[in-house]
């Protein structure tokens, strides 16, 4: 087992990225956690075999009407710590979280006029 992490670039944030990087981990069995980082890009920290690893890393470029990854890069890895229990998303402040969510919600709405 290998732990990584990776940090994703691009239509990133407020655009539920999040979620769909926690239904995928669920999916693959894979361990950890995603975040938003200050910079706009979103980190994972992520532990699961090598293998299951790469197709996580494949699986989370995603390109649809709202989110658009520009690049997934795993900028580091190491012997997994056993540490995770689950996949999790790491919130941020109340404040961050709901502008996230409102700007997530006026994107789609936007997308559904059009």
């Amino acid at each position: 087992m290998i732990r990584a992490k990776i940090v994703a670039e691009g239509d990133v944030q407020k655009a539920g990225y999040r979620d769909i990087v926690e239904d995928i981990a669920v999916k693959l069995g894979v361990k950890g956690f995603v975040e938003n980082l200050r910079d706009k890009t979103v980190c994972v920290v992520c532990e699961a075999e090598k293998d299951v690893v790469d197709r996580f890393v494949d699986a989370i470029k995603i390109k649809n009407d709202i989110v658009d990854v520009k690049s997934v890069k795993i900028v580091e890895t190491s012997s997994a710590t056993n540490e995770f229990e689950y996949f999790d998303i790491k919130y941020g402040k109340i404040e961050e979280e709901l502008g996230e969510y409102f700007g997530w919600f006026y994107k789609v709405m936007r997308e559904r006029a059009s």
